[in-house]
């Protein structure tokens, strides 16, 4: 039997040009939420803005320095965020691409066998059920998404909904009857839409946020490893270093010289707000320790610096 179009289920007296007159409704509201949130570019740089932020602040807390010493400006945290942003948009592009791919499939399954799809569509609503009952308890259990892998909470969170709202779609498709065309299931489904879609945006949200903590704790122990690739300074003062560890490398020129103290295998971490963030050479993440020599040295008049090139490999 022939499928009636889609206007003809909506409402008994419903024409396709009173359809095509919802839908531009729909749009135009849409694009009046949007302006109201604010436009794309201003999302995209409030959003890179954070994540430069978190990545950042598990970076330099890795080394015992927190974020709000250095006085990043949100220039500095949007570059850092791109670091963030371009493996997570190549991969979220791949799963919607996979997830587009599979769409496609099961379409051609519908119309060539419609049985099979009837097997896959409770496969794909009970998936979706498992992980929404572990993203429940991810989020309601304390603990456990702070002992588990990073994403693992806010990705069963992100697909749970979609997976049980497209399980229904495949169902209502893949089965013979009058429910599939009633305007309830057509509602329910609708609703769900929504959910699914708020869920997502969350979860999504949330998974980033993990990413850019972790990718943030990932760079901090990739400076450590190559320490010897951070811009070597020598240090001239006025006034000796307190508590700098023996294996840096010092020098007392006497009272008669201007800058009377040099220290050298030190590594500049960062430059910002007026002030010098240093590490020694022999900074070790398992050494107790070295966690509490980092320097934070005032860039004014009392001190001057010489900054020695990197040998080219």
């Amino acid at each position: 039997m022939a499928r009636r179009p889609r206007w003809a289920r909506t409402g008994p007296a419903q024409a396709p040009d009173a359809a095509a007159e919802d839908e531009e409704r729909r749009w135009t509201e849409r694009l009046t939420l949007l302006s109201t949130v604010g436009p794309p570019t201003t999302l995209a740089a409030g959003l890179l803005i954070w994540y430069g932020y978190v990545a950042t602040l598990q970076r330099f807390r890795y080394f015992g320095v927190e974020l709000q010493l250095t006085g990043l400006a949100n220039q500095d945290l949007l570059l850092f965020g791109l670091e963030i942003a371009y493996p997570a948009a190549v991969l979220l592009l791949v799963v919607v691409l996979a997830c587009l791919t599979l769409h496609t499939g099961l379409g051609l399954l519908l119309r060539t066998r419609p049985r099979a799809v009837r097997w896959i569509a409770p496969a794909v609503a009970l998936t979706g059920a498992a992980l929404l009952v572990r993203a429940l308890v991810g989020v309601l259990v304390r603990g456990v998404a702070e002992h588990e892998r990073p994403g693992t909470t806010p990705l069963s969170l992100t697909v749970c909904a979609p997976l049980l709202v497209y399980g229904f779609w495949l169902a209502r498709r893949a089965w013979e009857g009058g429910w599939r065309e009633s305007a309830e299931a057509e509602a329910l489904e609708r609703r769900g839409r929504t959910l699914a879609i708020a869920l997502a945006v969350v979860g999504l949200f949330w998974a980033a946020n993990s990413l850019a903590a972790e990718v943030g704790v990932a760079r901090a122990y990739d400076s450590v490893k190559r320490l010897d690739r951070l811009p070597e300074v020598v240090l001239y003062t006025k006034e000796p270093l307190a508590d700098a560890p023996a294996e840096t490398r010092q020098w007392d020129f006497g009272k008669k010289a201007t800058f009377r103290y040099r220290y050298q295998n030190l590594r500049l971490l960062l430059a910002s707000g007026g002030r010098l963030f240093l590490v020694p050479l022999t900074w070790k993440p398992t050494d107790t320790t070295a966690r509490l020599s980092t320097f934070v040295v005032p860039y004014d008049t009392n001190i001057r610096l010489q900054l020695i090139p990197r040998p080219t490999p």
